[in-house]
């Protein structure tokens, strides 16, 4: 059982939920370069092995964080967070391949080694180029900072998972209105 959260739609978006609340306390996933290959392996489905630097996974986190906040609310994009994000990705080393997909042909980056910065760097980069960052929402449940990207057809998502957030806040709603006609 994985202790990562996995429920944002995308790999960048599930980067920045590595930090979360656990009862009413903020918690931080990576506390040691070790989590942040085991939450790597987990989302890529490869093993990967790699020396980092756990302050620099961090600042980008916080950078992309910043970045998919204030454009998802149609902000402007600090220089700051974006000269982060370059400085990971100036990192990659490899080539540009042709790759064959259902949708047909496609390009991907083949890295020469696993680097860290740069994969991470790499799911920031590709999902603010393509997304619709308007779709990214935080969730509504009361003290949980986790993010999602919402796909659902009518845009209307409000909670991280209906099995966490969303029980909890039908279930107080449920008791408030009771209560409130008694």
């Amino acid at each position: 059982m994985s202790s990562f959260v996995f429920i944002g739609g995308d790999p960048a978006v599930d980067l920045l939920n590595t930090e979360i609340v656990r009862d009413g306390e903020p918690v931080d996933l990576w506390q040691k370069p070790e989590d942040v290959l085991r939450w790597l392996t987990e989302v890529s489905g490869r093993d990967i092995r790699s020396h980092l630097s756990l302050s620099k996974v961090k600042e980008l986190r916080a950078a992309a964080r910043s970045l998919m906040t204030t454009l998802a609310r149609g902000g402007r994009a600090r220089r700051r967070d974006v000269a982060v994000v370059n400085a990971a990705l100036a990192r990659g080393r490899g080539s540009f391949q042709l790759a064959i997909a259902k949708g047909g042909i496609h390009t991907r980056f083949q890295p020469e080694a696993d680097d860290v910065l740069f994969r991470l760097a790499s799911y920031v980069a590709d999902f603010l180029a393509s997304a619709d960052l308007t779709l990214v929402k935080p969730c509504q449940g009361t003290n949980c900072v986790l993010m999602f990207y919402d796909v659902t057809k009518s845009h209307t998502r409000r909670w991280c998972s209906m099995e966490g957030c969303g029980n909890r806040m039908k279930a107080a709603l449920f008791y408030a209105k009771r209560r409130a006609a008694s």
